[in-house]
């Protein structure tokens, strides 16, 4: 399908409404609970024997009678792998394109990981590997990944998620946060992916794709293969577009539901800091 919305200017300061709140809602699974010096407070509950007597709460102890120690959790890095999956399809949007959603949902995660220090590893595949980013600091991501995002053209790719598959299981090592965005206009098989590690899949649409209301002579231009037809398009038609649409999205969410990914759809005109959050709640 072609291009709707016009390309818009874009700058290196995203619009990042999520920075360090996305990955704060994670913190909790992936903390560590020790009674030491931990860096942030979790509970006060009442002294036993293995508790360090430094951490005794002096005023919780005198006020109550009963001896009471502060507990912290000490937060661990995570380690974090943002997909950014390339297709030709994402070259489309009625309110913005899909491909400046997708930028912004990669810029806002990536930043956010960084501002919590964790292990950042970032990667642009279709059918093959186009982009990897190792670990970096935050400028050198802004200068080099962001804008790699901001500045690629994805006409004439597809995206293949049996090879996306096969590469990250032998590129990712230890067990991993694995976001993957895109359109998922095809159908992906993540069981292997997600024994391994923990998904999250931003799923990024237009509304207008959804439920197409074209009528009447159109060309139309393959964003994936680049091949150009012209159609005459009629109430029958579409609506079979949008039926096996639907079909498409059901059999997709059968999926991600059975193996418990979580996902989110994200809509071009959406708030994209709620939908993130959401996603990671």
């Amino acid at each position: 399908m072609g291009k709707i919305a016009n390309s818009k200017l874009y700058q290196n300061n995203l619009p990042l409404t999520t920075k360090q709140r996305i990955f704060s809602h994670l913190s909790g699974e992936h903390n560590s609970i020790f009674s030491g010096n931990g860096l942030d407070f979790r509970e006060l509950r009442e002294y036993n024997t293995s508790d360090d007597i430094r951490h005794l709460n002096w005023k919780v102890t005198a006020r109550t009678g009963t001896p009471c120690v502060n507990v912290f959790s000490e937060d661990k890095k995570l380690n974090i792998v943002v997909v950014y999956l390339v297709s030709g399809s994402i070259y489309f949007g009625s309110v913005r394109e899909k491909s400046e959603v997708m930028e912004e949902i990669f810029g806002s995660l990536c930043l956010s990981a960084t501002e919590k220090k964790d292990t950042l590893t970032t990667l642009f595949f279709s059918d093959k590997e186009e982009r990897f980013f190792p670990p970096m600091k935050q400028n050198a991501l802004k200068k080099e990944a962001i804008t790699y995002a901001q500045t690629l053209n994805p006409l004439g790719k597809k995206v293949d998620f049996e090879k996306l598959s096969n590469y990250l299981l032998g590129a990712v090592k230890s067990k991993s946060l694995l976001f993957l965005i895109g359109d998922f206009l095809e159908l992906p098989n993540l069981k292997l992916l997600n024994a391994k590690h923990e998904l999250y899949i931003a799923i990024v649409r237009d509304k207008f794709e959804e439920d197409l209301k074209l009528l009447g002579e159109c060309g139309l231009v393959n964003p994936s293969s680049g091949e150009q037809k012209h159609f005459f398009l009629n109430s029958e038609n579409i609506a079979t577009y949008n039926k096996n649409l639907k079909s498409h999205d059901e059999k997709l969410f059968t999926h991600l539901k059975s193996h418990k990914i979580r996902h989110t759809k994200i809509y071009t005109d959406d708030d994209i800091g709620i939908k993130l959050r959401e996603l990671v709640r």
